[in-house]
């Protein structure tokens, strides 16, 4: 298999094109690929920026699968459901369909969680609380039929699913009586037969951990290379996969649980006394809003009293976890299972707590969040705040080589967005990439220059600090001008909700086009009835940044608010500069200015999908001409037409109209 080159496989004469109807080749995807097979045959790590419209997917597939041909097997771990699913569908069936003499078994792993457990059932059909619920029946009725027993392919919600999904804690594996029906344990079983294996990057990132504890049972199978898609993603998730986190409903939760458990001596005054002193203990983060060191929130005298009721707390743990213990010897299975199961529930509480609170480490920062829930439909707003406390890495790239880049002999990071300045020094700095690997960064097959404008309003002034009605105002002017030329059809990008809300009260009562702000509406939904009303303003922040495709006449304009700085109040965003700043380093230039480099491709990016659309991104923020980082942000954009004039966006915008309707 080996023989066959990638060219000849991209070749306009090559398998691929044969199973293509209109079949162009792109050198930027052969590029990619030749990379990412070198780095598998020479078990190399990769680096490859491949960007929109490339095909990044068959770049590793096709490696992938000649890989297999060798007996070697690949593990695929992608950010979204949404790249798993089209992976597993469309793409590995295509790139096997290209080598018919390799046999090719996919299979697509998810967390325990999102699998039904019919022990769990059993337990379930005990419980009253859960027995009351309406769609109950219809859950047990669906246990006894369905083939995969995953969450996704539940036809209705049931909204207890936790209760019932399988459990690491409760677990028996061999020793369960339902092991062979077992929804997960088919899963798995098929998982070590594959050689193709599609993950998500937080389930890739847990089995690492696992492994290095030597746990008996690790997630994945054995493998010879993975690559990560949505690589950029890669730090985000590593941070919340080696932290803690610990919610203010977390305990409580349990609690009600312990409540309704049978065949257990439990001491109820001892669940009643943890659930006071779980309130205790975020009382002092209540007043607070938004995100904070905990250290700033608390005096000295609300520190002690924070260490005495943790103290307590795991004091109570500890003897819930001993009654659980004696109440498994007292009973007979299955119920003794089920005890031992919450047993280990209770000794991880009481390892995150005293991580939270007590966990001395250098690397690591103790920090808050507190936030108001938002309404759910039909419902009032909950006015009591949410807060969550975290225990959090500083910087991932240590655990990054422990586990991943010593151990795992080829690794390739890839996405549309994942170089700053052209080079790849942000991401080696934040995740400790070795030095010797194989690094590519190939643009985008579309003709940006023709399809798009970069307009910089450059009458606007620098976007203010803080709140400014003036500043929005001219925004909101500016924003009109723009979506009227257009007629609408336009993605509008925030990088705060408070300037979201703004802009879309001003243009409320202005605007003649269908306005869709994120929040009021699920995602999915919101972005679907946009691409129906043909003319339509979607304003949203985050989500809407990356991963959404919207091709066509129904996406002609892009503008986003201001460069993508990283909030610089983030606790773990202020941790991160700091540390940088004590190495000696210069934490704008390192640090925020690669990060907002990589975030303003990904918006930039939402507008040209395919080689015949056409249209505008504004970024209505000047810093971009009057800075000389400005200039670096703007040089590794696409090469799109520029103008900082209305006139001349006028000009070219009716030009590729009058040039539209000549090629109808």
């Amino acid at each position: 298999m080996r023989h066959q080159s990638i060219n000849k496989i991209f070749s306009l004469e090559g398998p691929l094109a044969k199973k293509l109807p209109g079949y162009e080749l792109r050198t930027e995807q052969v590029t990619a690929c030749n990379a990412i097979d070198e780095a598998f045959r020479t078990g190399r790590h990769c680096l490859v920026e491949a960007g929109t419209g490339v095909g990044k997917s068959l770049a590793y597939l096709i490696p992938a699968v000649r890989a297999a041909a060798n007996g070697e097997k690949t593990v695929i771990a992608t950010h979204t459901i949404n790249l798993q699913t089209q992976l597993i569908m469309k793409d590995i069936p295509l790139v096997a369909s290209l080598f018919p003499e390799v046999k090719i078994k996919a299979v697509l792993m998810k967390g325990r969680g999102n699998y039904l457990c019919h022990q769990e059932m059993d337990y379930a059909a005990n419980d009253l609380f859960l027995t009351m619920d309406t769609e109950f029946n219809k859950l047990k009725s669906w246990s006894q039929t369905s083939e995969t027993g995953d969450l996704a392919d539940l036809p209705f919600t049931f909204k207890h699913w936790g209760e019932v999904g399988s459990n690491q804690d409760t677990c028996h594996a061999r020793e369960c009586a339902y092991f062979d029906r077992c929804f997960y344990f088919k899963m798995i079983k098929e998982a070590a037969d594959a050689n193709i294996i599609v993950v998500n990057h937080a389930l890739f990132l847990c089995d690492l951990e696992m492994k290095e504890q030597e746990a008996e049972r690790p997630l994945i199978p054995p493998y010879d290379h993975v690559v990560f898609d949505e690589a950029h993603h890669l730090e985000n998730v590593a941070t919340g996969i080696f932290g803690v986190d610990l919610g203010q409903k977390d305990i409580p939760r349990f609690i009600e649980r312990m409540r309704r458990v049978k065949g257990a001596e439990i001491n109820v005054e001892r669940l009643d006394e943890l659930e006071a002193l779980n309130s205790s203990l975020f009382i002092p983060f209540e007043e607070a809003r938004y995100e904070y060191f905990l250290k700033d929130v608390l005096n000295e005298d609300s520190d002690a009293m924070m260490k005495n009721t943790v103290s307590q707390m795991k004091l109570q743990l500890e003897m819930l976890e001993k009654e659980l213990l004696q109440s498994v010897k007292d009973t007979p299975p299955p119920i003794n299972e089920r005890l031992q199961g919450f047993a280990r529930q209770t000794a991880r509480l009481r390892e995150s707590l005293h991580l939270l609170v007590f966990e001395e480490d250098e690397d690591y920062i103790r920090w808050g969040d507190s936030s108001v829930a938002q309404p759910r439909a039909g419902r009032q707003r909950d006015s009591a705040p949410r807060v969550n406390l975290h225990w959090t890495p500083i910087n991932v790239g240590k655990r990054m080589k422990q586990l991943l880049w010593d151990l795992v002999p080829s690794v390739t990071l890839t996405s549309a967005t994942l170089s700053n300045s052209g080079g790849f020094s942000y991401l080696r700095s934040r995740l400790s990439i070795p030095e010797e690997v194989i690094e590519t960064v190939v643009g985008s097959p579309f003709e940006f220059n023709k399809q798009a404008m970069l307009y910089v309003p450059g009458h606007l002034p620098e976007p203010p600090k803080g709140a400014n009605d003036d500043y929005t105002e001219g925004m909101a002017e500016e924003i009109m001008r723009i979506v009227d030329l257009t007629e609408g059809r336009a993605f509008l990008l925030f990088t705060s909700k408070r300037m979201m809300n703004d802009i879309y009260e001003r243009l409320q009562m202005k605007l003649k086009y269908p306005l869709f702000r994120q929040g009021d509406q699920p995602p999915g939904k919101l972005l679907d009835e946009f691409r129906s009303s043909g003319n339509g303003c979607l304003l949203g922040v985050q989500t809407f940044w990356e991963g959404v495709d919207v091709r066509g006449d129904a996406l002609s304009c892009v503008i986003i608010d201001r460069l993508p700085f990283a909030v610089p109040d983030s606790p773990v965003t202020r941790a991160r500069t700091d540390a940088i700043t004590a190495a000696g380093g210069d934490w704008f230039n390192e640090f925020s200015v690669p990060q907002a480099q990589i975030r303003l491709k990904q918006g930039f990016g939402r507008l040209i999908r395919t080689h015949t659309d056409i249209g505008i991104v504004c970024i209505m923020d000047t810093r971009l001409i009057t800075k000389r980082y400005g200039k670096e942000f703007v040089k590794y954009l696409p090469p799109a037409s520029r103008a900082s004039l209305w006139p001349r966006v006028e000009k070219w915008w009716n030009e590729m109209q009058e040039a539209g309707t000549r090629n109808e």
